[in-house]
Formats: structure tokens, sequence, C-alpha cells
């Protein structure tokens, strides 16, 4: 009798025996299944929620690490500005698609109004915000189109990008948003003057302040910050105070014409304030780099590190969701230790049970051998008899195992672990990237796929013909005269 009958005949007629390891596989499999279903459905929320911040990734100096490290790091007055030669180098690598590097400048202003999340006004016509003065700020880019757009952060709604003239001659022309130009009536075409005010603060009480120079700037593009209109439409007047409004107050212009404001503006400070100290004349430049997909962001980050100047450290837009994604990651972990655990323990019991049932099969198997059959026809008959338990039991925990991870999943969503994040996110300013609750929950699917499908199957299958190794060893023991004796 050909052996594959053999093994479909064994299975059919020892139902005791069948059903017994039918029930251990369905259950281990369930384990399995799950857990596979709830660790790609935690890789698919971390690949779509990055996919949503972005690749983009800036060099800055760590603020944090300076004031931590006070005493034995370096301080402000020792942090050198980024050479160019240093920030191409960086530009030239493999994971860089583009890169961009910006001078920034900051500009107290009297007159001019900065878009406000929340309306304050003081007795000297200087706007504050959360104890600040009324800021515009200058953000100065070598390209024609600033990374921004690039990346799809800010939108442009109306006009245009600077032209190579512009960028070459250092034209002070501007991109404004749409909050700031309809706070003070702009529109594409026109020219914004910035009315600045020099502050001496070093009197210790009220700051004094004088009449500053007036700036000027053609308004050539009206952009939308895409990234930041749900948190604006979503915040309140109960955590207004937490909102970040310099996104909307920012002007991109040509790097070169933000340099001579930058030069014009440190010259008055010190004509108003003699006394007072200008400032550092070193530019110190914040470049932006647009990784090819968010995944290189880790490797970009632990590459580059090494080569910055002591004080500076390398942020990534994908650094939000390390912020809030600690609970994924963990439920991560925990599933892919689920399925380590699982697949040893299935092994262990799999590879128990055959073994006893083996022992008990010694006479009809050395029957077999004593006809003259070969002990891989034995042993092929052993492992179709498990395939065919297996398998139809994997096809069905393929089915209930989804379903126990997607209770288990949503039992985990609901959790104080999840909720204590969120409610820890909220203490941040909602002006960057929102990953909240909802986002997670969206993300957070547990679907079939063809790779869950694969993953299981695959695993499952390879479980089960690592079980039959030992009773392989078992079988090619096996001495038919003494078994016939």
């Amino acid at each position: 009798m050909n052996y594959m009958k053999r093994a479909w005949l064994s299975v059919t007629r020892k139902r005791g025996k069948s059903a017994i390891l039918f029930a251990v596989i369905l259950i281990l499999g369930n384990v399995i299944a799950g857990a596979i279903a709830v660790n790609q459905s935690t890789q698919n929320v971390e690949k779509q929620i990055k996919n949503q911040l972005g690749s983009l990734a800036t060099i800055d100096i760590d603020y944090e690490a300076l004031m931590a490290n006070s005493e034995g790091g370096a301080s402000m007055e020792e942090i050198q500005p980024l050479p160019e030669e240093l920030i191409k180098q960086i530009g030239e690598r493999s994971e860089v698609k583009q890169y961009d590097y910006l001078r920034e400048a900051s500009i107290a202003v009297e007159n001019f109004k900065p878009y406000r999340f929340s309306r304050q006004e003081d007795d000297d016509n200087v706007m504050i915000v959360g104890g600040m003065l009324s800021l515009i700020h200058l953000a100065g880019t070598n390209l024609l189109k600033p990374l921004d757009f690039e990346e799809g952060t800010v939108n442009l709604t109306q006009g245009r990008f600077f032209n190579e003239e512009e960028q070459r001659t250092g034209k002070r022309v501007g991109l404004i948003s749409e909050e700031l130009a309809q706070e003070n009536g702009l529109a594409v075409g026109d020219t914004m003057v910035l009315d600045g005010q020099f502050i001496d603060y070093s009197s210790g009480e009220e700051p004094e302040k004088q009449k500053g120079n007036d700036y000027p700037i053609e308004i050539v593009g009206i952009f939308k910050n895409t990234n930041l209109e749900k948190a604006n439409e979503k915040n309140d007047n109960s955590s207004s105070s937490f909102f970040d409004d310099s996104p909307f107050n920012r002007i991109y212009m040509p790097n070169d014409a933000v340099k001579t404001i930058v030069e014009e503006e440190r010259t008055g400070q010190q004509a108003a304030f003699p006394a007072t100290d200008p400032g550092s004349d070193k530019d110190f430049f914040t470049p932006q780099f647009i990784l090819n997909q968010p995944e290189d962001a880790e490797q970009f980050k632990q590459e580059v590190t090494p080569l910055l100047p002591n004080g500076y450290k390398v942020n990534a837009s994908t650094d939000e969701y390390d912020r809030v994604g600690t609970s994924m990651n963990r439920l991560s972990q925990i599933s892919s230790y689920v399925v380590v655990i699982a697949v040893i323990a299935s092994l262990i019991i799999i590879s128990l049970i055959i073994v006893l049932f083996t022992r008990d099969r010694k006479y009809e198997l050395g029957i077999y051998l004593s006809l003259g059959e070969r002990r891989k026809y034995v042993f092929a008959q052993i492992v179709i008899e498990l395939l065919l338990i297996g398998i139809s039991a994997m096809l069905i925990s393929l089915v209930t195992g989804n379903m126990l991870g997607k209770m288990v999943s949503e039992s985990l969503l609901a959790s104080s672990m999840l909720e204590a994040n969120q409610a820890g996110m909220e203490q941040f300013f909602v002006g960057a990237p929102k990953i909240d609750q909802a986002t997670i929950n969206e993300a957070f699917r547990v679907q079939y796929t063809l790779s869950y499908v694969i993953a299981f199957l695959a695993t499952g299958i390879v479980t089960i013909l690592l079980s039959a190794v030992v009773p392989l060893l078992y079988i090619l023991r096996l001495n038919p005269k003494k078994i016939m004796l």
C-alpha cells in the first residue's frame, strides 16, 4: 500500500488521536496567529505615522544637553557655527534626496501685526504671547523652492516661488502665511514693512525700547500650513496658551536677504544701546535634509551625529512617533516575544505528543520495515499525517487567531497604558504635526493581508516540520527484528 494512502487511513481511522493532535495545534495556532496579527498591526502603525510625519531631518543646537551639562559641557559662547563644507558633505549622503541650510532671524515688531492664536496686547502696543515679545521669524533659504514646500508641510496657495535673480542678488522678497496676510490685509504683489524696534533688557526692570529699522519686503507668494490646519481647528481657548504660532509668523526669504537684515539689526542695536552686547556676528545655519524615506531617519541620525561639533544634535520629523509611540513599540515587542515563546512551546508539545503516538505504533512501523518498506517512506508517512492534521488546524486558527488578535488589540488600545501616553502628549505644543489617540486607532487595524497569511502559514508549517525531527530519530533507531520477536 502506498505510504500516502496509509497516512490518510491512519488519520481518518484513529480519530481520537487525530482529534487530540488537532486540538493542540489549533490552540497553539491561535496564539501564534493572534501574536503575528498584533505584531504586523503595530508595524503598520509605525509605518503609516512616520509616512504622515514625513522624512525631514534638521541639525540644531542641543539646548537641553547644554543646560544639563553646563558645568562640564560646552556653553553657548563656545558653540561654533556648522561649516558649510560639513553641511554639503552631509547633504551628499545616499539617504538625502535634497537639502538646504537656513539662515534664521527674528525681528521684534511694533505696529506690524503677527498672527496670534490668543489676542493680548500691552499698553506700549507691543503684543505679548505667553510673555514673549511679538516676533516675526525670517527663514532664509538657498533654494528657489524651500524644502518645507517640497516636503508638503506648507503649501503655496497664491503667487510663486523665488526666481534665480532674486536668489542671486538677495532681493527682499518673501513668502508669508495666509494668517499673517489676513491679519495685515496683505496680498501677493504688496510690499509689507516690518517696523522693527530695538529692545534693551540690561536694566533689569522694564525693557527699554527704541524705534528700530524698517524692512520693506515684497510679497511674492502666500502659503498655508497644511500640517497645522487641523491642530488650529481642534484647539480652543482652554489650550490656547500652549499653541505655537511661530510657523504662522514665518517669512521665507533668500538667504542673502536675511543676512543683510541680520547685519542691519546688529548694527542698529549697537547704535541704539552702545553699552549692550550686540551679540555674535557668526553665521549660524539650520540645515534641512529631505530623506529618501522615513525609514532612513534612524540610520541618518546614527551616522551623522558623530560628525557634528559639540553642542549639536540631529532632529527628525519621525522623532514625534518615537515620543508618542512608546506603547506601540512595547506592544510590538510583547507580540514578538509571544510568537517566539509559542513556537518553542509548539515544538516541545507537538514533538512529545508525536513521540508518544509513535511509540504506541512501534509494532505497526516494525511491520512496515519488516516487509521491506524504506525508513524514509515510513518517516514521510508520519510527516504527511502531521501536515494533514496541522494544516487543517492552522486554516481554522487563521480565522479565530485573527479574531483573537483583534480583541486583544482593542483591549490594549483602550487600556490605561495608551491613555496615559496620550495624556502626556497634550502637554506639548500642538503646533507640531499631531499624533493622537484617533490617529493610532485609525492606523491600528488587525486585518487579513497577504503578508499576514504567508507569515502565519510559513511559521506553522516550519514548526510542524521541526516537530517531526524527534520522531525521525526514534524511527531511525527502530529494530524490526526486536519488535517482532
